[in-house]
């Protein structure tokens, strides 16, 4: 009897734990979809970053620059594309043959979110030759509440996390043949070329792997062709740009930092995800100890330091909870990796650890559900009202000024004149004077100017600079209030 206790008690302990995490999964996906398939119907801005981003896709459709070297200048239009222009040229086509929507810029994020679980899943089975293991880490970074608080956007983090975990899956799966070296150094410049921090956390953690295995030559080789590459991408860019591919990039993203934000931000890790947080810094602490190192110790612990990294720029202001996104995959492959760690002998560990797993998901979900999601589920719920704004710009006799909902310009045909937070920033840096700007609202050039504002944020005065603000409330006049948006017209 206590040889069949011995045998078959671990197993009912896996098979329990395995079915809390099942459950767990299931709730927090299907909160996923929900939201996934509301932004995916929703053919409105969902966010004020979406409105610049279809704006540079209709540019680039049209064969129009989005780099303007005259961006701090008194010239319009007055925008900035803060990112590289991958994520905006393969959209180009859609709107050849379908015209301007938001739909599949969300349809290919939200294929490129699916597609780095699948490769976090991939490259924890690669390592570890454990199945289970990483589809638990693939499901784990699909249940993040950054990865699904922010997947329904057109933003670029989607698909350069999806490129950048290809890349570190054919670094794993290949790490000597020449085809392999090659795809991984196209993945990995490609998602640098998405967005440009993917340029540290991919590449360091395969460079470090590819030591560890002892393939220094080919470490070095990537490394080389990954730079390489990407410098002479850079240099084209410079060159069809005029220069203004690293203002844009560079010059214009270096706002204020607040260490406040990043200290908040990482009480509020601490306090809600503290399993993932302390986890995380275990897997690196037992890689200290070769007699008990993960097989996925070096790869994942490089990996972690490239992602805290990029989490500690989300002090700079206006970052939101992309800057998340690469820890969340971290997250993923650390639970990966220790839900493979203990081994067949210590089916005891792996049912604490799954259930311990379970346990984080389920807070998980709380946290999405309470924070992330009410903002967006009331733009939903007033999509008529949204709609009377798109029809406000659509009728418009003239250019319109937005913020919130940028989107319904290109939408409406019209070409973005100014991003107002972007240029607030510049304003406060000293890159830009808003005289001649503001000259144009007085002169009451805009046949409309659409200002956000919902309740418990100012966001009029975020995003507008005093001067703007003023000439704005001196010859302008709210005539409706659609979605938490005051519409301004000339008086």
């Amino acid at each position: 009897m206590w040889k069949l206790i011995k045998t078959w008690f671990p197993w009912l302990l896996i098979a329990s734990a395995a079915i809390y995490l099942a459950v767990q999964f299931f709730f927090a996906q299907q909160i996923a979809i929900r939201y996934e398939w509301n932004g995916l119907r929703f053919p409105y801005a969902l966010d004020y970053g979406e409105g610049q981003i279809l704006d540079q896709i209709n540019r680039l459709a049209h064969f129009q620059p989005i780099y303007f070297t005259s961006s701090a200048t008194n010239t319009p239009p007055y925008t900035i594309a803060n990112y590289p222009p991958l994520y905006q040229l393969i959209q180009a086509p859609f709107v050849w043959i379908f015209g301007t929507a938001f739909w599949y810029g969300r349809l290919i994020t939200l294929l490129s979110v699916m597609a780095a679980g699948v490769f976090i899943a991939l490259i924890i089975h690669t390592l570890t030759k454990h199945w289970i293991a990483g589809v638990i880490g693939g499901l784990t970074m699909l249940c993040m509440p950054q990865i699904i608080g922010w997947s329904p956007f057109i933003r670029v983090d989607q698909m350069a996390l999806g490129l950048s975990m290809a890349a570190l899956f054919v670094v794993v799966r290949w790490p000597k043949g020449r085809g392999g070296l090659i795809a991984a150094s196209a993945l990995m410049v490609a998602a640098a070329f998405t967005k440009q921090s993917y340029a540290l956390s991919v590449p360091l953690a395969a460079f470090v792997w590819l030591l560890s295995q002892k393939q220094f030559k080919r470490a070095f080789q990537l490394a080389g062709i990954v730079a390489g590459t990407g410098v002479i991408i850079f240099g084209l860019l410079m060159l069809l740009t005029r220069g203004s591919f690293f203002f844009n990039i560079v010059t214009a993203t270096q706002s204020k930092f607040v260490w406040d934000t990043v200290r908040h931000t990482f009480d509020d890790l601490f306090g809600r995800l503290p399993l993932m947080m302390y986890g995380s810094g275990l897997l690196v602490l037992l890689g200290l100890w070769s007699k008990i190192r993960p097989k996925t110790w070096a790869l994942v612990s490089a990996y972690l330091v490239g992602a805290i990294i990029e989490t500690i720029t989300i002090g700079k202001d206006g970052s939101s909870i992309n800057y998340l996104y690469e820890l969340s995959a971290a997250f993923g492959l650390v639970a990966g990796s220790f839900i493979a760690w203990p081994g067949k002998n210590f089916r005891w560990a792996t049912a604490i650890l799954v259930a311990l797993l379970a346990t984080q998901i389920g807070s998980m979900t709380e946290w999405n559900s309470k924070d992330f999601q009410p903002g967006f589920n009331y733009k939903f719920k007033h999509q008529d009202e949204v709609a009377q704004l798109a029809k406000i710009v659509k009728d418009a006799k003239g250019p319109v000024l937005a913020d919130e909902y940028m989107g319904l310009i290109p939408l409406a045909g019209q070409t973005v004149t100014m991003q107002p937070f972007e240029f607030k920033q510049l304003k406060d840096a000293g890159i830009w004077d808003d005289q001649v700007f503001a000259g144009d609202i007085l002169n009451k050039k805009f046949a409309a100017i659409l200002i956000y504002s919902p309740r418990g944020w100012d966001s009029f005065t975020e995003r507008w600079t005093p001067l703007l603000r003023s000439e704005i409330l001196m010859n302008y006049e709210v005539t409706g209030n659609y979605a938490d948006t005051e519409v301004y017209t000339p008086r």
